[in-house]
């Protein structure tokens, strides 16, 4: 015998669906970044600049508050550096999006107990 869905459970489940091939596309678009951070064929060509090195481990060990002064050599490149970094940046605000929907359907499915 099949239990017929609500209206709510065929929106959740449809939702579900959804994040779920959201949550693939993420992934795979995670795994390209580190695959093309890895290679040093793909990587920015900056992140491999000799005369910037010192200017990304002042970043890495100061982030989030970092003193701008200090960073001439990075501020002639910056429109080059925020090119090159777009699609990485809008990947992890497509991440954060995802976890918000998906806490939002797991928050919804707790309150209507659908287990």
């Amino acid at each position: 015998m099949s239990r017929q869905l609500n209206p709510n459970q065929q929106k959740i489940s449809e939702k579900l669906i959804i994040l779920n091939d959201r949550g693939i596309g993420i992934l795979t678009r995670i795994y390209n970044i580190k695959k093309a951070c890895g290679d040093t064929k793909s990587k920015p060509g900056f992140l491999s600049e000799k005369s910037l090195e010192s200017s990304i481990k002042f970043i890495v060990k100061r982030f989030p508050n970092i003193d701008v002064k200090g960073l001439a050599a990075i501020t002639n490149i910056k429109s080059e550096i925020i090119k090159s970094l777009s699609l990485y940046y809008y990947t992890f605000v497509d991440l954060l999006d995802f976890k918000d929907n998906v806490c939002e359907i797991l928050t919804t499915m707790d309150a209507l107990q659908i287990h």
